[in-house]
């Protein structure tokens, strides 16, 4: 029996490039999906020329219209946003017969057994990003032998970690948290 294999395909701009694939718009220019928390309208998804404009998701809209003057937005339609991602796990039945949609933006496959006709893992990769590219959507993967390290891998890999904070470091730690550490130390 082969080892298990998991493929997860993460859409990071999945609703801002479904409508801008249905409106017809240039991707390059920065473009934005606008949903509510609240009273408050906030950039619920962003396209890559938005992100690249200095813009980041939950930022309110009043403040990324400061930032960016020619961003275009248009309502969030989650509903809308489920049937497209529903329509991609159709599609990726080509890939295994194993396929799951997971939250609002990515699909989880099994691929165990499956990536041999395809020409092995990274060709397998090369199809969906070729394919992912042609309907005009970003696609991040990562493959693995459980379900979180490739939910990891699609959304961290290559990333490193930021410059400022690697917990290590006790004066990194909460004040009240160095106080009653301190207290608890006994020995020199």
């Amino acid at each position: 029996m082969p080892e298990r294999r998991i493929l997860s395909i993460w859409f990071p701009h999945l609703a801002a490039e479904r409508v801008l694939r249905h409106m017809n718009l240039d991707p390059d220019v920065p473009f934005a999906v606008v949903g509510e928390v609240g009273q408050m309208q906030v950039l619920h998804t962003l396209n890559a020329a938005a992100a690249a404009a200095g813009l980041q998701r939950d930022q309110p809209l009043r403040d990324a219209h400061a930032v960016c003057a020619g961003l275009i937005t248009k309502a969030a339609n989650p509903p809308e946003d489920a049937r497209f991602l529903n329509s991609l796990a159709r599609w990726a039945e080509q890939l295994s017969p194993w396929v799951a949609v997971e939250g609002t933006s990515a699909l989880t496959i099994d691929i165990s057994g499956c990536a041999h006709l395809f020409g092995g893992e990274e060709a397998l990769l090369d199809k969906i990003r070729i394919e992912s590219g042609q309907f005009g959507l970003t696609a991040q993967c990562g493959i693995a032998g459980t379900v979180g390290a490739a939910w990891a891998l699609a959304r961290f890999a290559g990333r490193r970690p930021g410059p400022t904070r690697s917990g290590d470091a006790i004066d990194q730690e909460a004040r009240a948290t160095r106080s009653r550490a301190a207290k608890r130390r006994h020995w020199e």
